[in-house]
């Protein structure tokens, strides 16, 4: 009976540890995409415009700024 206790155990074990990675693999992945999508490619200042280009939302330009 204790080796069948054992067993449960080693198997509860695993299945928690492999949760526990899955779970942070997860959070890491949704940390990298946020990084990447909302990261301006290219910032635009010069005289008379201004803005910039993104992988998502392509280009924002602002024409006579001030």
């Amino acid at each position: 009976m204790a080796a069948n206790l054992d067993r449960k155990s080693n198997t509860l074990l695993l299945g928690v540890l492999l949760g526990a990675a899955v779970v942070a693999l997860g959070v890491l992945a949704y940390h990298y995409y946020d990084h990447v999508t909302q990261e301006p490619v290219v910032r635009i200042d010069v005289p008379g415009f201004s803005g910039t280009i993104t992988k998502d939302k392509g280009v924002d330009i602002e024409v006579g700024k001030p």
